[in-house]
């Protein structure tokens, strides 16, 4: 099976689904934290422990642009805080700022992965003005002379749909 099929069956609760994730991706998760760690069982459990997270927060794997960028994420910031809390002086954000490029590109995909999917769920009339207006980049004037309609229908148009996309960008920053 590909991974986006483990991805989808395992957001619906398939166990066996879960478990080839894991298989494949436990021994990297390992390997990963034993560079921090200095520890094999500390990093057994990290791992572990990123697994059981992975499993609870099933329900929003379906909605990522890519499982390993964020299990990669999820992996790094446990790295940072095993390493906080047990006061290890590693050169650790050293170490992951050569990725933190990687996780801006990731974040922005995923940003505009959602924004798209919002703005296709939009009514035809205010997908099609935000369209024009952000995308196109036409004036107000120009979307209420081809669309036939007035300046001030197109601007509560604008205004409905930034208010949207505002409480999506705010959202997706909390939980991130």
């Amino acid at each position: 099976m590909d991974e986006k099929e483990l991805i989808r069956l395992t957001s619906e609760g398939d166990e066996n689904a879960f478990r080839q994730l894991f298989d494949y991706y436990y021994p990297r998760t390992r390997v990963f934290f034993s560079q921090y760690t200095r520890n094999i069982e500390d990093a057994r459990d990290l791992a572990q422990n990123i697994f059981v997270k992975l499993w609870t927060l099933r329900n929003t794997l379906p909605d990522l642009i890519s499982f390993p960028a964020y299990l990669y994420r999820i992996c790094r910031n446990s790295a940072i805080d095993y390493a906080r809390k047990h006061r290890i002086m590693l050169d650790i954000e050293e170490n992951f700022a050569e990725t933190d490029s990687l996780d801006e590109d990731y974040f922005a995909r995923e940003m505009r992965s959602r924004i798209e999917s919002r703005i296709a769920e939009m009514p035809e009339r205010r997908r099609r003005v935000i369209t024009m207006s952000r995308i196109e980049g036409k004036s107000n004037e120009e979307i209420a002379a081809e669309m036939g309609i007035t300046k001030k229908t197109v601007e509560n148009h604008l205004n409905a749909a930034l208010k949207e996309l505002r409480k999506l960008s705010s959202c997706f920053v909390f939980f991130l």
